[in-house]
């Protein structure tokens, strides 16, 4: 993420002087825990560098950019008590140190928290921001419902899993770009296409995070692979992998194989990973990435920023997409 460092650094200087020093310790201890657990914070980092990019004053994006981050780091919190996760960026998370009652206090605290940041947002922009930040808000919870309801269907298909990941991670992700151009002024010819474009980069980071689940490094990935595998999230891989079986015994057995909870964890993961292998599915993943990051390219070629500003921009996306993490 070099080319966010600039940005990154300013938000984590502005996350480190909100008072979070608080009583009682016992609710504000395990907030301050998960947000010093680090994370990219290139959500936060887009809206300033999109302010930045239309010209505008990037201290005038710092309250609706904490707020995002906190948001999402809420988020985390809460996805984590309902898949019983473990590990997040190689430590403990919130819900395994500090047991469930005081992870699911301190997410609903630290959304208060998020809600009253975006709130500080400067009067001439607050009502649009304070109107995408809960539309957003509304839709990643509807995302993330859409996830638990997979969990219980057999057959969840490609187009039932891109309007799910589109609620529960592109939104947050197209909202980010939106809040910072509108900020930096940006023209109304603009402001679609921007979210257009973090729509697309969205949906590429989630089938990312999909792909790497299976296929990362676990000492750069953070946490251990096959954890889809285990909770039997209807992944892209999972769904393009039951899709492409001709047979239906082969189908049945697969979808037996992924739900069941009381095989060994370690023979489970590399029998499933052992079939993606097999269908390609991989490379299947890779070629659904390319094709919303070239989608996301195309819309800064119809931008108004000038061509150095727009080079700036596709290299962040370059960035994005090729992350190993």
């Amino acid at each position: 993420m070099e080319i966010l460092n600039y940005y990154i650094d300013y938000i984590q200087k502005k996350l480190a002087e909100i008072d979070l020093n608080k009583e009682p310790q016992t609710l504000y201890e395990p907030i301050r825990y998960g947000i010093e657990c680090g994370g990219k914070r290139f959500r936060p980092a887009l809206i300033l560098f999109l302010c930045d990019m239309y010209g505008g004053n990037i201290d005038d994006a710092v309250p609706p950019a904490l707020g995002i981050e906190l948001f999402h780091n809420f988020t985390l919190y809460h996805d984590d008590i309902m898949d019983k996760a473990q590990m997040r960026r190689g430590r403990e998370t919130v819900v395994a140190k500090y047991g469930l009652n005081k992870a699911l206090l301190a997410g609903d605290t630290l959304f208060a928290i998020a809600y009253n940041m975006v709130n500080k947002t400067k009067e001439k922009y607050l009502v649009r921001i304070l109107d995408e930040f809960t539309n957003t808000a509304t839709k990643v919870c509807e995302g993330q419902q859409l996830d638990m309801d997979f969990e219980k269907k057999i057959d969840v298909s490609i187009s039932d899993y891109e309007k799910m990941i589109y609620l529960k991670t592109a939104v947050l992700i197209a909202s980010s770009m939106k809040i910072g151009a509108l900020i930096g002024n940006c023209p109304i010819a603009d402001e679609m296409m921007i979210y257009d474009l973090g729509i697309h980069l969205g949906l590429a980071f989630q089938l990312q995070d999909d792909y790497f689940d299976c296929f990362a490094d676990e000492n750069i990935f953070g946490k251990k692979i096959g954890g889809d595998i285990l909770d039997a999230k209807k992944t892209f891989l999972y769904i393009t992998a039951y899709q492409d079986m001709e047979d239906e015994k082969d189908k049945q057995d697969f979808y037996n194989l992924y739900s069941d909870k009381n095989i060994n964890s370690d023979d489970k993961i590399n029998k499933v990973i052992d079939i993606y292998k097999k269908l390609n599915i991989d490379k299947k993943t890779k070629e659904q990435i390319n094709y919303h990051i070239m989608k996301a390219q195309n819309n800064i070629d119809l931008l108004s920023l000038d061509k150095e500003k727009k080079s700036l921009l596709t290299k962040v996306i370059d960035v994005i997409a090729n992350r190993s993490k």
